[in-house]
């Protein structure tokens, strides 16, 4: 379903240096730049299978939210090949897809719109997407009376409704309440059985071991190690020590 050879992104990054603009307008005119490149990802390969749960796991920086974009097609790779065969529904940055005049069923209709659903799709889930969202007496409000979490229930209804073939999810439950993200990994469990295709990232390695089938451990943009739950997670516990002990001995 996803396979990635030899993947690398590039970003070119404006240093932080003090100066005044027309020092900065003659170090460009010289082509003395002021800025650095950073590469997120270098070289990265990979290959999901069909109905596979995959896990990226690693610290901030590894290129785990970078390689989710290039998947979802927000980022084109610098170099290396993407290959992707069905539709895809990211789970990402989920207060940030909606219109704040419009009301909570106006966005639904825009967003799964957005998401490939029919009018008559969403029209049939309309009930469902709201009463999983928990926010029936909000649906002709306005998205804006509406706090950051509620909206990212929205959001996230919307998207488990769209029956896409893989599902992108970049730490999303890192601050929902409880109660809400044992519903979410109800409708998770029931998208394994139905064969989807799910990639996600998350800091909670609980997760990780409930849900995924393997496991790729990222540092510095490359990938480290794969295999199964446990034993990535042990080789990035083992990462983590490393990385404390040499800090402590600088």
């Amino acid at each position: 379903m996803i396979s990635l050879i030899n993947v690398s992104k590039k970003f070119i990054i404006p240093e932080n240096k003090r100066g005044t603009l027309l020092k900065s307008i003659i170090s460009n005119i010289v082509g003395q730049s002021a800025h650095k490149t950073i590469w997120a990802l270098d070289k990265v390969t990979l290959d999901i299978k069909r109905g596979e749960t995959v896990g990226l796991i690693g610290q901030n920086g590894s290129g785990k939210s970078t390689l989710l974009r290039i998947v979802q097609k927000i980022y084109e790779p610098t170099s290396g090949s993407l290959k992707v065969q069905g539709d895809v529904a990211s789970v990402l940055h989920l207060d940030t897809v909606f219109f704040p005049d419009l009301s909570l069923r106006d966005n639904i209709f825009l967003f799964g719109t957005i998401m490939g659903m029919d009018r008559k799709g969403i029209s049939k889930n309309l009930s469902r997407i709201m009463d999983f969202a928990e926010l029936n007496e909000f649906f002709y409000a306005a998205v804006r009376t509406l706090s950051s979490g509620m909206k990212q229930r929205l959001a996230f209804s919307v998207i488990l409704h769209a029956c896409k073939d893989i599902l992108l999810f970049d730490e999303i439950f890192a601050e929902r309440d409880q109660r809400f993200k044992q519903k979410c990994f109800g409708i998770i469990e029931g998208l394994k059985k139905e064969g989807k295709t799910i990639l996600f990232t998350s800091h909670d390695l609980n997760i990780i071991k409930r849900f995924c089938d393997r496991v790729f451990l990222l540092q510095n943009g490359r990938i480290v190690a794969s295999g199964d739950a446990d034993e990535i997670i042990q080789r990035y516990a083992d990462l983590l020590l490393r990385t404390d002990s040499d800090k402590s001995e600088v």
